[in-house]
């Protein structure tokens, strides 16, 4: 478009109003346009005072919105229902899956603690035997009283061992009840104390009194377990595991972190270490853990729906600390005077 056109024109002291040309006395006789057969007829001259070209033999738009009939839009209200009805039976089935998932997580999560919870049961009974072949051969008293407090303290935690297993294994609702963290996590250190002092790992707890969370025991037990192997497994050389626990009394909130001394990540990783299917280990260790990349997503959903937090902090040969936060019980609110 050129400039004149929209209403400016140049002079020599710089810009002036464009002055349109005069009318003509009569304006010219406009030609119908041709049309195909069977199209709506369009009329070739603009009607007066108006701004648009318009078509001669279309219906008035008052025709088009007319309001619908009481029939009709009892039949609207009768899809709408309908529509709502299945978004939630979808919402329902989704959210079944989701259970069915995470149980399915725990399983896995238990398969990969067999194997490991069988050698520490197997060590328990060969310690009960031997001491007890031990007391058997020799009749004096000491060492049969020494014998007996080492068939004790074996047997002892042979019914820890298989109490953390069951107790896993059981935690099947999605039911929150109060939760001791302190008990839930050396539960959980019973199942891995054998891989730990394998692989050289050096436990460090530093434990502050913590009051209880609200939570589902079995889901946070298998989120303990996977940040467990996962710090180990980044210390394939040893190294220290420093568990701590303390209280945000500000924010309501119970601290659990679970550090390592291994080898960071980078950056890029931690962007995407709880995205599914992402994982930097090329398959399973010689434990048959880790490698499927599905361990830090599921965390992350299960503290999502504790409505908690989850916090990373890493560096590429510094280690790594991750926190999960939990809200505490809700306080119950007083009732009014009658």
């Amino acid at each position: 478009m050129a400039i004149e056109e929209m209403g400016l024109g140049h002079g020599g002291d710089g810009f002036v109003p464009y002055k349109r040309p005069p009318a003509s006395p009569s304006p010219a006789k406009r030609m119908p346009l041709p049309r195909p057969p069977g199209a709506a007829q369009i009329v070739g001259e603009r009607p007066a005072g108006t701004s648009s070209w318009g078509r001669s033999d279309l219906p008035p738009l008052s025709r088009d919105l007319q309001p619908v009939s009481g029939g009709e839009e009892s039949e609207l209200v009768a899809v709408q229902r309908q529509f709502e009805g299945m978004q939630r039976k979808h919402a329902a089935e989704v959210a079944a899956l989701r259970r069915e998932v995470l149980e399915a997580r725990k399983a896995a999560s238990l398969g990969d603690l067999l194997g490991t919870t069988t050698h520490e049961f197997n060590n328990a009974l060969t310690t009960i035997l031997n001491y007890a072949r031990l007391g058997l051969r020799h009749r004096d008293q000491p060492t049969r009283d020494k014998a007996l407090e080492r068939i004790l303290s074996a047997g002892t935690r042979a019914a820890r061992i298989t109490a953390s297993v069951l107790g896993m294994a059981r935690r099947g609702t999605a039911r929150m009840e109060p939760v001791n963290l302190e008990s839930l996590l050396e539960d959980s250190l019973v199942l891995l104390e054998r891989e730990m002092t394998k692989y050289r790992v050096q436990l460090e707890r530093e434990y502050t009194p913590v009051p209880q969370v609200s939570a589902n025991p079995g889901q946070i037990q298998q989120v303990l377990i996977n940040l467990l192997v996962n710090a180990r497994q980044a210390m394939p050389q040893g190294g220290r595991l420093i568990l701590r626990l303390s209280h945000d009394s500000a924010s309501g909130l119970v601290d659990m972190t679970v550090r390592d001394t291994g080898c960071g990540m980078t950056a890029d990783v931690m962007r995407r270490m709880f995205d599914p299917h992402f994982s930097t280990k090329s398959g399973p260790d010689e434990t048959g853990k880790g490698g499927s990349g599905l361990g830090l997503s599921a965390c992350r959903e299960i503290v999502e729906a504790h409505k908690g937090r989850i916090r990373v902090e890493s560096a590429p040969g510094k280690g790594t600390a991750i926190t999960v936060r939990l809200p505490l019980i809700p306080a119950a609110r007083p009732h009014p005077p009658a």
